[in-house]
Formats: structure tokens, C-alpha cells, sequence
């Protein structure tokens, strides 16, 4: 009888350890969330991406990402900087495709001669 308490008393040790490590699991929050992969394009290309979470490239390039929503910095010298707010999803590749503006040059307003001299007038 002693025995057949001892195994009673070893499978429910087995159970509630296995009851806390998948209860550990289903309520940590970022157990079950998968890795999503961001496939940024840019015009022009060379662009630096830097990710919300602390990733970063250079267009074109595929970057791994928590999935989720992410927010993304895209920017170049010469061009305006672009802010993007992406769903990032592990069942498939999450494609961005950017095409930065340049800034504009306010030179010729400001300097017509100079502009002139410099041969930037057509």
C-alpha cells in the first residue's frame, strides 16, 4: 500500500510541474510570439532603416523583427526621413517599399548669382 502511494504522490509532482512550466509558458507574453522578417526596398537605394526595437540596415535588406506592430525610421542624405508603422507577421515576409523624396533646396531663391556662377541654373 505504501508503494502505491508513493506513485500517486510522483505523478502528481509530474503533474503540477508540468501544470507550471505550461502555465509559465502560456502567460509569459513573448513565449509564443514568433520572429517576423521586414524586407525593406528603398528609391534611392542605401537608405538607413532602423527598426523600433533596435535593428538596423541598409536598403535593400531583410531584417528579423518580434512580430507584432513595429514602427520604422527610413532615411538618406539629401532626402526627407519617412516614419512607417508596419504588422509585422511571422506566417509570411512583410514587404516595404519606400521611395524617399529629396528636400528641397531653397538656393537658387536665395542666391541666383551664385547658383548662375556655379553653372546649377539651366
Amino acid at each position: 500500500m505504501a508503494g502505491g502511494k508513493g506513485k500517486k504522490g510522483l505523478y502528481g509532482w509530474l503533474i503540477l510541474v508540468a501544470l507550471a512550466v505550461l502555465g509559465g509558458v502560456a502567460f509569459s507574453g513573448t513565449c509564443w510570439a514568433g520572429n517576423a522578417i521586414l524586407k525593406v526596398i528603398s528609391d534611392p537605394e542605401g537608405a538607413k532603416v532602423t527598426v523600433d526595437t533596435g535593428q538596423e540596415g541598409t536598403t535593400p535588406c531583410t531584417l528579423e523583427v518580434p512580430e507584432g506592430k513595429r514602427s520604422l525610421v527610413i532615411k538618406a542624405r539629401a532626402f526627407i526621413a519617412k516614419n512607417l508603422q508596419v504588422d509585422a507577421s511571422s506566417l509570411e515576409p512583410t514587404e516595404v517599399k519606400v521611395n524617399l523624396v529629396p528636400i528641397p533646396t531653397t538656393m537658387e531663391k536665395i542666391r541666383p548669382q551664385y547658383c548662375e556662377a556655379q553653372g546649377l541654373r539651366d
